[in-house]
């Protein structure tokens, strides 16, 4: 037998490609092309997040110091904790879509598009209106210390106005990505990234708005994004589906489907924050004979903040497993659905390690930058102490989190698998029993009440310990929802062949 041309046989596949729009998620080589439509979203995030950093940086070096900077870092665990749960429902218009586009329903996926939209609306305008008016008290409650809380305040409550825009971006950008298309929201954060950051030195330099004026400036920058991923929907460019004024509503079968798999992911970021909240008032309040809550917080908040760049590499790959796995889904591709599953979980663990084994090796270094010496100087003084005691805090956390965060991303991997298959309660369930009521049993009955593990290193270490117990349940969920959803493909594709016979007239 001669081999084939290897040159014929293998398929292509390139970076152009990934920057293309359009890469066709259920043939060729899977395994390439996962790791293709991740690198713009890895992109994107490490873009957000570096505007993000930029933000702390800012006011830190040319700001408000150190207290401006835990101004801002202590409210990263209430944002996500009540963004959370809307930001988390986009997940629904990407699965929904998704499918529709795999199955090459055009018609669907026109009114799942157009119910996203209004639903991103309507739900940024609701937790927008609430968060205003309720920041300080949801601050309060989470003990941040009064040297900080009026410019926690002040951030968060901005943060809040400019949530109908950061929603309805999130919601468009998970469209594109059903369709494909993981490149366009990279260069509307780009674009608006920049100006972020152009803005952060003249708002904090220029006009001396510290923390008001870095709040202003990420106000600006979502409602620029915003309004450049509605006009890429509704861009000409657009062949599958568009985005229209004219035909936005809500069309309740497809709005239904949307909620029925984005509340489940929502309801899942907001209860895996609970606890993060929960750890957060730990460490705003947490005090020893050798170290200050200013100095934990300190600390925290820096490895926060390096923690992030880990994070996004895990996110990335999750994402991109429920857009395959929905896709091949509604192809019906079943090898292809079992090859999305491991391929997600050899990226997750090969790059969660290799990233956040660096992190953890260069730890002073990357928290140095989120721990500036100039915070530390006062009348001319330099507190040493301080400044050590801060980076040894973030090192030690760092070291942590770093080493066994890629457990994080095969958690959430599977998850995403539960929901691309159809079952998007479970992992919801899952996270809140395992993760959620875990951490706060924990904290509350243990860490609290036992001395010898009231320290900073068993906080943290709730969150390994938590990942595991729910990769655990995973690994027997999975599974079987895949036996059963190959089940269901084998027997649509047996149906579509007799249907296919049957409109085939006989020869007479």
């Amino acid at each position: 037998m001669t081999r084939p041309n290897s040159h014929h046989s293998r398929p292509k596949w390139s970076f152009k490609e990934a920057f293309s729009g359009d890469i066709d998620l259920t043939s060729g080589n899977l395994f390439g092309k996962m790791a293709l439509y991740t690198f713009p979203i890895i992109l994107l995030s490490l873009l957000q997040l570096l505007y993000s950093s930029a933000d702390e940086i800012v006011v830190s070096y040319f700001g408000g110091g150190y207290a401006s900077m835990n101004a801002i870092g202590s409210n990263s665990a209430l944002i996500n904790l009540v963004i959370g749960l809307f930001v988390g429902t986009s997940v629904g218009a990407n699965v929904v879509v998704a499918k529709a586009f795999g199955e090459k329903d055009q018609a669907k996926a026109q009114k799942a598009l157009e119910s996203s939209m209004v639903l991103s609306v309507l739900f940024g305008v609701i937790i927008g209106v609430i968060g205003f008016f309720v920041a300080r008290y949801l601050l309060i409650a989470m003990q941040t210390p009064s040297l900080f809380l009026d410019k926690a305040t002040s951030y968060l409550e901005i943060y809040f106005i400019g949530m109908p825009f950061l929603l309805v971006f999130n919601f468009g950008s998970a469209i594109l990505r059903a369709l494909g298309d993981s490149k366009r929201p990279l260069y509307a954060l780009i674009a608006c990234g920049a100006i972020n950051v152009g803005l952060n030195f003249l708002f904090v330099m220029a006009f001396n708005l510290d923390v008001v004026g870095v709040g202003l400036t990420t106000l600006i920058s979502e409602i620029l994004e915003a309004i450049l991923v509605v006009i890429f929907l509704a861009s000409k460019r657009q062949k599958f589906i568009r985005f229209s004024f004219k035909g936005l509503r809500l069309y309740k079968e497809e709005t239904l489907e949307i909620l029925k798999h984005g509340i489940p992911a929502g309801l899942q970021s907001f209860v895996f924050s609970i606890a993060n909240v929960f750890i957060q008032a730990s460490v705003n309040s947490y005090s020893d004979a050798s170290i200050t809550s200013e100095v934990a917080m300190t600390g925290n908040t820096a490895s926060q903040q390096v923690e992030g760049y880990i994070f996004i590499f895990l996110d990335a790959f999750s994402v991109a497993t429920t857009a395959v796995v929905a896709q091949n889904y509604g192809a019906k591709k079943k090898e292809n659905v079992r090859k999305a599953i491991w391929y997600g979980l050899f990226y997750v663990l090969v790059v969660g390690f290799a990233v956040g084994g660096i992190c953890a090796l260069f730890r002073n270094e990357l928290n140095g930058i989120f721990i500036p010496k100039e915070s530390f100087t006062s009348n001319g003084v330099f507190d040493q102490e301080g400044y050590e005691k801060s980076l040894d805090v973030a090192g030690q956390r760092l070291i942590m989190m770093g080493l066994t965060y890629c457990l994080d991303g095969v958690m959430e991997v599977l998850s995403c698998d539960c929901r691309g298959l159809g079952h998007p309660k479970t992992p919801t369930f899952v996270i809140f029993l395992f993760v959620t009521c875990l951490r706060l049993a924990f904290i509350f009955g243990l860490w609290a009440n036992i001395p010898a593990i009231h320290t900073l290193p068993w906080l943290w270490s709730t969150w390994p310990i938590s990942w595991v117990m729910a990769i655990f349940v995973f690994s027997f969920i999975v599974p079987k929802f895949y036996k059963d959803a190959a089940k269901k493909m084998d027997a649509a594709l047996l149906e579509e062949t007799k249907k296919n016979e049957a409109a085939i007239p006989e020869n007479k």
